[in-house]
This record gives C-alpha cells, sequence and structure tokens, in this order.
C-alpha cells in the first residue's frame, strides 16, 4: 500500500522511482564499492534502500547513521560482527516518516582479536552488502577514511549509502577534494528528486484507490501545493486522509510535518554561532538570486552583511539541503520549512 508511512520494503508499494531502483541494483550487479543515493529530506531513499536490501541475497548489515558516534570503531565492529556471526545484521532501527533520532550510538566493540585476524574473517566471509542510511549524520571525515580503508582492502564490499544533506554527502565522498582519501575512486551516485505536479497527483490518485475511494482533483491539488511533490509528506497526507478518515487532514498533516521539519532544523542550529542569521536566510529564500537575498536578510537583520559571512551561511544552509539554489535562485528544499522556521 502506497500509505503505508513506515519505508516501503516491496517493489509494488514503491511508486515511480524505477529508473534509480536498476541504477542500484545494476551497481550491485556489478558488484561496485560505494553507491550513494543522495536527495533532499523526504523523497524516499530510505525506502529504496530498505527495499533493495530485503532483496539482496548476500551477507548484509544496516545501519542507521544517526546512532553512529565512532564510525572509525563502529562501523569496523559492524561489519566484522556481521562477517563472523555469517547473518544479517541491523543496527538502528529502519525508521518511519515521522521520526527523528539523533546520535544514541550502540554498544558494538571488537573483541581482543588483532587487526590482522579481524581482517582475515572480513576478507573470508565472502561478499558483504553494507547499507548505512543518513550517513551524513556520522562524522563525516571519519566516514571518509573508513570507506577508502574498505575500499583498498575489501574488494568484495560493497557500500549502499543514502543522504539527504547533500554537500555533506558530497564531503563523504570527497568529490571536489584532491586530497581525500576517495578522490578518484569509482563512485556510482543515484539522485532522486522530488514528484512533479504530475507525478504527484497520480501518486495520491493511486495510493486512494487501494482504498477504494474518490478524492477530487481540487483536494488532491490543495495537497500538493501545500506540501510539494515530497513523497514522505504525500504519504503522510494520504495515511491521515485514506487510512484515518480526516476531514482535516491537509491541516493536520502540515502541522505535523512542520514540527518534524523544525525538529531537524532545531538539530543543525545547534551547531551554528549566528542562528538568527541562518532562520533569516530561510525566511527569505523565496526564489531570490545572491544578491537579492542579500539584501533582503541585511534589512532584516539591520545592518549591512559581511559578503563572505553570508555565503558561508547559505553554503551551510545548501550544504544541509535546507536551501537549494535552482536557476540561479535559493528556495526552501521544502515547503514546511517555512513554517518550521517559526517554531524553533
Amino acid at each position: 500500500m502506497y500509505f503505508e508511512t513506515e519505508p516501503k520494503s516491496r517493489k509494488e508499494d514503491f511508486f515511480n522511482y524505477d529508473y534509480e531502483y536498476n541504477q542500484v541494483k545494476k551497481a550491485l550487479q556489478r558488484k561496485e564499492k560505494i553507491i550513494a543515493v543522495v536527495g533532499v529530506r523526504r523523497v524516499g531513499k530510505t525506502s529504496l534502500l530498505n527495499m533493495i536490501y530485503n532483496e539482496t541475497k548476500d551477507l548484509k548489515l544496516w545501519l542507521d547513521g544517526r546512532i553512529v558516534d565512532d564510525p572509525k570503531q563502529e562501523v569496523f565492529a559492524a561489519i566484522y560482527e556481521a562477517a563472523k556471526a555469517r547473518k544479517p545484521k541491523i543496527f538502528g532501527k529502519i525508521e518511519s516518516l515521522n521520526i527523528s533520532a539523533f546520535g544514541l550510538g550502540f554498544d558494538v566493540k571488537l573483541g581482543g582479536e588483532s587487526r590482522a585476524e579481524i581482517e582475515r574473517k572480513i576478507g573470508n566471509a565472502g561478499r558483504i552488502c553494507v547499507f548505512i542510511d543518513e550517513a551524513q549524520r556520522m562524522k563525516v571525515k571519519d566516514l571518509g577514511d573508513v570507506l577508502s580503508y574498505f575500499y583498498d582492502r575489501f574488494p568484495q564490499l560493497s557500500f549502499l549509502i543514502s543522504g539527504s544533506e547533500i554537500g555533506m554527502v558530497e564531503e563523504i565522498l570527497g568529490e571536489s577534494d584532491s586530497e581525500h582519501p576517495l578522490y578518484g575512486r569509482e563512485i556510482v551516485k543515484v539522485v532522486m528528486n522530488r514528484l512533479d505536479r504530475n507525478g504527484a497527483m497520480e501518486y495520491l490518485k493511486r495510493g486512494f484507490g487501494q482504498l477504494g475511494m474518490e478524492v477530487s482533483d481540487e483536494e488532491i491539488m490543495n495537497a500538493i501545493g501545500e506540501l510539494d511533490g515530497l513523497i514522505g509528506w504525500l504519504t503522510l497526507y494520504g495515511y491521515e486522509r485514506g487510512v484515518k478518515k480526516s476531514k482535516d487532514a491537509l491541516e493536520k498533516t502540515s502541522k505535523s510535518a512542520a514540527r518534524i521539519a523544525a525538529t531537524e532544523l532545531v538539530h543543525f542550529l545547534q551547531g551554528v554561532k549566528n542562528r538568527r542569521l541562518y532562520l533569516s536566510i530561510m525566511k527569505n529564500a523565496a526564489g531570490r538570486n545572491w544578491e537579492e537575498l542579500r539584501t533582503y536578510v541585511g534589512k532584516e537583520m539591520g545592518k549591512p552583511l559581511n559578503p563572505n559571512l553570508f555565503n558561508y551561511a547559505l553554503g551551510r544552509l545548501v550544504d544541509y539541503s535546507f536551501v537549494e539554489k535552482r536557476d540561479q535562485k535559493y528556495h526552501l528544499s521544502d515547503p514546511l520549512l517555512a513554517k518550521a522556521v517559526f517554531l524553533v
């Protein structure tokens, strides 16, 4: 069913992303070492990885990047644990759409074996597929080092990583840093985009059809206008309207989604110094070019802005996928962020 809020586990419940699915499957068949699935929040990356995880017959493990405190120790230990047990392992929960977890850690440690013995056991385990969801929530430099280490030493390992903070994923992969340990390595990157208006309309109509419901085009278009083509929010709306039968489904979905987005924004803002500047940029990122946006933010801040300071803050918001640049203009990546800004 389309309107389940848990990540999809069967291909028949996965709407529209056949091309991206096939790209990942073919890369696995070629035994590519690193496959990165990227896209803004709520476009279905976790569902895609979960579905392929369930279909994978090789030895496999799932790591939720949100609970990894020390990638150099914990990723290595998790792979060793799977290799030693010779059975699939899941560290962390494959999360539903409306849960956000941050940095809980997990208790897996290497035993007393020597590094040579551990490497021998991993090497003898055969093919291993390591799925890392929300990879950018880890310490990105450390994860880049880990991926480089396994890339060079264990040709039978494939890493499938997903990330919604696109700039941070690129930092993990070292695409533009000639000194990065992964620079120049072969990496397959699969980009998942939001649904366009027609795709969103088809998704909602099919989902309501699965429930034996008819919902007017006007109501569906209102929902798309509010929630955009982000399949995660459309799914929550479909669940609220079609499964729970709420008459005010769009209002409830919008409020719930804004709270979830606000939680993620709060987490991001904990690591910045000038919180007011970042929030002002987000409030004014409404289809404006760089100069226009800096002018509007400067007026709101009550002073001219240093271009370097402004550019740094804007770049961080783009890296963390709160703001997108399209056709030389800046927009919020998620329309519900406009409400979330006022909740933090």
